[in-house]
């Protein structure tokens, strides 16, 4: 698994990226709204590139715009064939001793700034953090998915 902090420079990828945000300020910031597949290309490369920076610790004290659950990025990621990460993710959602912490930002932080680096979340973390095929399996899915 590579360190990298950052995706690959992939020229399809970027604009596929930048094609997404695009229709992404188009409606509002609503990535509830856009298509599936725009959808899975943000998620995955917002949630990854944060993880590849600052592993599950800045993940999960990122607020994601719209407060969508943690599964909006393990779907996507499982979408993108990505299982392990994904798995990843739920687990380490799971470990949160109260339900919907992404709703629950000073709690949220509160049990994260408590876990010794040792915790399991953060082992978790550590599987998808730097994980390049993620980006890989990204692009492949926006070269399948190009044009719907």
């Amino acid at each position: 698994m590579s360190t990298d902090s950052h995706p690959p420079d992939t020229p399809f990828l970027d604009r596929a990226h930048e094609a997404a945000l695009t229709r992404l300020t188009q409606a509002g910031d609503d990535a509830l709204t856009l298509s599936r597949v725009d959808q899975t290309i943000l998620a995955v490369s917002s949630a990854q590139g944060v993880i590849d920076n600052g592993g599950f610790q800045d993940f999960f004290e990122s607020d994601w715009p719209n407060t969508p659950p943690y599964s909006f990025f393990s779907d996507a990621y499982r979408r993108i064939g990505a299982q392990g990460p994904a798995a990843c993710i739920d687990e380490a959602a799971a470990l949160f001793p109260f339900d919907n912490p992404e709703q629950h930002d000073e709690e949220r932080r509160e049990f994260l700034g408590s876990l010794p680096e040792t915790h399991a979340l953060f082992e978790l973390g550590d599987r998808v953090r730097g994980d390049t095929s993620v980006w890989g399996l990204l692009e492949r899915y926006a070269k399948e998915h190009s044009g719907h």
